[in-house]
């Protein structure tokens, strides 16, 4: 039964699904990596989506039109949840 408070559905960016928007939620990296990602517009709060797999683990993120490749070691450590 429903109590009225908020769930967090986050998950880390390995295991987040593929085509479906996504809300950056939770950033575990260092200070020159954020400024780098706030760069590319993927920042706490910000909407993208994951579209594809690469090799090594990694994926291909759409943020604000713009394609973005993620190392999975980065990815290990941006959690998102998917937008409802």
């Amino acid at each position: 039964m429903p109590d009225g408070t908020n769930i967090c559905l986050a998950t880390e960016l390995t295991k987040a699904p593929l085509n479906q928007q996504l809300t950056l939620v939770d950033s575990r990296v260092d200070q020159g990596s954020r400024i780098r990602l706030a760069s590319l517009g993927l920042r706490l709060g910000s909407t993208f989506s994951l579209i594809a797999r690469t090799a090594g683990g990694g994926r291909v993120a759409v943020v604000s039109g713009t394609r973005v490749a993620l190392g999975k070691s980065l990815l290990t450590q941006l959690s998102a949840e998917v937008v409802r």
